[in-house]
């Protein structure tokens, strides 16, 4: 067998160098060898760079724009509130039961009490401000509308 290759080693050769020339031409004809994938995607990064860029500086400046169009605080006149007309029970009758109504517990009858609120009555004349006033006041969120307060004391205070 060495014999053989010794005699035929320019056909080995001949047929090495016919591969490597064959594999180079194949390779060398892919796209990423003459670059063209290479600076297309050089040109990409870059376009994304300024692209970046232009919305940094976009960023920036409605950052900037947002604190100029801060407005200053205008100072406020304070108007005095007038006082809650505080409906005082007659002489001789009891209090009501507000723990009646619905939605209506201890804590939220203890204040209304202690604000002059003791008969269904008063809690029937609610005005849409007084709703609103005594929500704040008592801290309902809303449940002295939810619940119908004012509609249950219309009803409990005609029996």
């Amino acid at each position: 067998m060495l014999w053989l290759i010794w005699q035929m080693w320019f056909l080995l050769a001949l047929a090495l160098g016919i591969g490597v020339v064959i594999g180079w031409r194949i390779w060398g004809a892919s796209p990423d060898a003459d670059g063209r994938s290479l600076a297309a995607a050089r040109d990409e990064v870059e376009r994304l760079r300024r692209e970046n860029d232009d919305l940094h500086r976009s960023l920036a400046m409605a950052r900037r724009d947002r604190e100029e169009s801060v407005v200053e605080p205008v100072s406020v006149i304070a108007v005095p509130k007038a006082a809650e007309p505080v409906v005082e029970p007659v002489l001789g009758e009891e209090e009501d039961d507000l723990q009646a109504i619905k939605g209506l517990g201890p804590k939220a009858a203890k204040a209304l009490k202690a604000g002059g609120v003791v008969r269904y009555a008063q809690i029937a004349a609610w005005s849409d401000e007084d709703i609103a006033q005594w929500d704040t006041d008592l801290g309902a969120r809303g449940r002295i509308v939810r619940d119908d307060w004012v509609g249950q004391a219309k009803t409990l205070s005609v029996r």
